[in-house]
């Protein structure tokens, strides 16, 4: 990157930017090469800033939220890796909407951890599925992430947003389209939306039935996931009426290698880094068990993390 360049994108960030940045430190698979910058971004209107010179400058981008559902090529990423700092990570009490509903404003860079932790010292329920989910508010809307029948689309209100044109917008809930794993309305006029905020809508409960329940889904997502093993989370999604991890260990897979790369041996849809994998061994391993499923069942195991 040239040195104008550099010059000017320091004098947009608030937080110094890491040049030459690895990224593995910043993914839960603990893999990737480095990127040209990374830096830390503190609210809207820097983040607009920053997103109309990478424009004009024809520099890509990317925000990685946490990196729990992130594969990093090895050869790393040629331009601007982008997460959120504690401006952008706030909660705030919008509005108490009557029959004992309230709206949430979270940042989208808040993790679901201090958020669950929130909700419950406050009495808010609905979010208790997403007890033990890794990574940040904004990920898990753009995943609509979920686990024991529910999914964020349940309690999403309204987003905030901004193009990549830099454009803020406001989604309400009638305008925002949900799926299996997806938010529909990310893609726009050729780029992607980012999530700066949500407004989730939660009912008022009891405060020790919240963190119980919390408890519980937290203690049977600790016995059924590996432990002590890096990994990206569940590696493939669902397909319709089956479940991937039934399917691969179905087919003899638990426990393959490739290289540093091995499918766990506690739940099969978790290709976990055993030591000193690299992007390439999970991109073989992946291939194996998509080949190796599709010849036992007929069923072509779609991927849930994103690659970069």
């Amino acid at each position: 990157m040239k040195k104008q360049l550099k010059e000017r994108l320091s004098s947009l960030a608030v937080n110094p930017i890491q040049w030459d940045c690895p990224l593995a430190p910043y993914t839960s698979f603990g893999i990737g090469g480095r990127a040209s910058a990374l830096i830390t971004v503190e609210s809207a209107a820097e983040l607009g800033q920053l997103l109309k010179c990478f424009s004009q400058n024809n520099l890509d981008w990317r925000l990685i939220g946490r990196g729990t559902n992130l594969l990093v090529a090895d050869k790393g990423f040629a331009g601007v890796i982008l997460i959120f700092g504690k401006g952008l990570s706030e909660i705030t009490l919008k509005e108490e909407t009557g029959s004992g509903q309230s709206i949430i404003r979270v940042g989208a860079g808040c993790s679901l951890t201090r958020l669950l932790a929130w909700c419950t010292e406050h009495s808010f329920s609905g979010l208790e599925f997403a007890s033990g989910i890794p990574g940040s508010l904004g990920g898990a809307v753009v995943m609509n992430a979920g686990a024991w029948g529910g999914e964020m689309a349940d309690v999403v209100h309204s987003l905030h947003t901004m193009t990549p044109s830099a454009d803020e917008e406001f989604l309400g809930c009638e305008e925002l389209e949900f799926s299996y794993r997806s938010w529909n309305n990310q893609e726009s006029n050729g780029g992607k939306r980012v999530v700066l905020a949500t407004d989730l809508i939660l009912q008022k409960g009891i405060k020790e039935e919240i963190a119980a329940r919390c408890r519980d889904y937290l203690q049977q997502r600790k016995q059924k996931q590996p432990k002590g093993l890096k990994n990206a989370g569940s590696f493939f999604k669902n397909p319709p009426g089956d479940s991937a991890g039934r399917l691969i260990e179905a087919s003899g897979l638990k426990g393959k290698k490739c290289g540093g790369a091995m499918v766990s041996t506690v739940h099969a849809n978790f290709l976990v880094n055993s030591g000193q994998a690299t992007a390439e061994d999970v991109l073989q391993l992946m291939e194996i068990v998509q080949q190796k499923v599709a010849k036992d069942s007929g069923i072509i195991l779609e991927r849930e993390v994103h690659f970069l």
